[in-house]
């Protein structure tokens, strides 16, 4: 259940916020492991919502790993590194990353390449 990134670009004056800037994308990553049932992804994504709307961000989608292999986070990179109004990942906690390896690591490189701190949406289980 890898979800696909589609590139949205908005010009000065069709931006979804009302002031009328770019809002940074808050992005949304979740081991399929850890959220079994399908109320669990919807529940990352209310979370992601209203620290979304705290913290001046639109929210985007969710990349959802299926497995070890690493294309969700993948496209999840993509996707952020590409967007030029800015980005932040936000995960439900750090053990998320666990199946592709060290979580410190992960979370080091995601802060590196947003420019941003990892966003943790529910307290470790």
């Amino acid at each position: 259940m890898t979800t696909a990134w589609t590139s949205l670009t908005f010009w000065p004056g069709t931006s979804p916020d009302p002031r009328g800037d770019v809002l940074p994308t808050l992005y949304c990553y979740a081991c399929e492991r850890l959220v079994r049932r399908l109320r669990d992804l919807v529940d990352v994504q209310e979370a992601a919502h209203r620290i979304a709307v705290d913290r001046g961000y639109r929210l985007g989608p969710l990349f959802v790993e299926e497995d070890d292999s690493g294309q969700a986070m993948e496209a999840l990179i993509c996707a952020a590194t590409s967007n030029r109004a800015g980005a932040a990942v936000a995960v439900p906690h750090r053990g998320h990353f666990v199946p592709l390896g060290w979580p410190d690591e992960w979370q080091q490189l995601l802060e590196l390449v947003t420019g941003r701190p990892l966003v943790l949406t529910s307290p470790a289980p």
